[in-house]
C-alpha cells in the first residue's frame, strides 16, 4: 500500500483500501485450503495415528466454515523425548516460511547430547491469545498433562500471557540472544560514547553469578554512565528475572 501510494501521488488515487487487500489475501487463503491440501493433511495424520496404535496424538480446530483454524501434532518419539527431557522447551513461531502464510510453532528442547530435540508441532492461523492458549492446552494433553519446568522464549508478550494462564507453576523466561541482539542498536551511543562501557556491560549481564551480585554492578553502571533515563535498559532491567543469568541459571 505504501509503494503503490507513493506512485500513484496518494492513497486517495489508488481507489482501493488496506482492508480490500486483506479481503484479497483472505479469499487466496480460503482458495487454497478449498483446493483439498487441508484435507489431506488430516488424512495423513489419521493414517499416523492408526498405524502407531493411537499412540500419534493431534489435534484440530476449525471455524464456523470448517476452515482449519489450528492444528497440534505430537508424535510418540517426541512424547517419549518430552518425558526425559522435558523440564526446558522452547517455543517460538515462524511466520511467512509456508503457502499458507500461518504461523508455525515448533516445540523443541535440548537432550543430554546439547542436541536439539522435537517436542511436537502447531500450525495456527495467527498469533492471538486465544491461538496460543488453544496450542498449550493441547499440547499438554499430547504429554499427560505435565508442563514443563521452564518455557522460553523471544519477549512475545502474547505468547507470554497465554502461557501464565495456561501454565502457571511454569517458569517464563526471555532468550538472552535474542535480548543481546539489540545490544548494538540499542546501545551504540553508549559504546561509542565510553570505550570501556561495553566489557563492564557486559560483566554485569554475564558474569554476575549472583543476584546481589547483578544488582551491585548494575547500581554502579546505573551511577557511572547516567543511564536512569536510558528506556530500553531500564525496561531490561524490570524483567531481568526473565533473561539475566544471575537469575535464570
Amino acid at each position: 500500500m505504501n509503494f503503490l501510494s507513493e506512485t500513484c501521488g496518494g492513497v486517495e488515487n489508488l481507489g482501493f483500501s488496506g482492508q480490500d487487500v486483506w479481503n484479497v489475501i483472505r479469499d487466496i487463503r480460503r482458495r487454497v485450503f478449498d483446493s483439498g491440501d487441508a484435507e489431506c493433511g488430516l488424512g495423513l495424520l489419521r493414517d499416523l495415528q492408526k498405524q502407531s496404535d493411537g499412540n500419534f496424538f493431534y489435534r484440530v480446530d476449525v471455524d464456523e466454515e470448517n476452515r482449519v483454524r489450528g492444528l497440534v501434532w505430537v508424535d510418540p518419539r517426541s512424547v517419549n523425548a518430552y518425558k526425559n527431557f522435558g523440564d526446558v522447551v522452547t517455543f517460538k513461531s515462524t511466520y511467512h516460511t509456508n503457502r499458507y502464510d500461518m504461523p508455525f510453532i515448533p516445540i523443541t528442547g535440548v537432550n543430554h547430547h546439547f542436541q536439539n530435540i522435537l517436542f511436537g508441532f502447531a500450525l495456527v492461523r495467527d498469533e492471538k491469545e486465544s491461538s496460543y492458549i488453544w496450542v498449550l492446552k493441547n499440547r499438554l494433553e499430547a504429554v499427560a498433562n505435565k508442563p514443563p519446568t521452564t518455557i522460553i522464549n523471544d519477549q512475545d508478550i502474547t505468547l507470554s500471557n497465554a502461557i501464565v494462564e495456561v501454565m502457571p507453576t511454569t517458569n517464563l523466561t526471555y532468550c538472552t540472544w535474542h535480548i543481546s541482539s539489540k545490544f548494538p542498536e540499542k546501545l551504540s551511543s553508549l559504546y561509542s560514547q565510553y570505550s570501556e562501557f561495553k566489557a563492564e556491560f557486559n560483566a554485569c549481564i554475564y558474569k554476575s553469578l549472583s543476584p546481589t551480585e547483578f544488582e551491585g554492578r548494575w547500581g554502579d553502571l546505573k551511577e557511572k554512565y547516567d543511564l536512569e533515563n536510558h528506556t530500553w535498559l531500564n525496561d531490561m532491567c524490570v524483567i531481568r528475572r526473565q533473561w539475566i543469568f544471575a537469575y535464570t541459571k
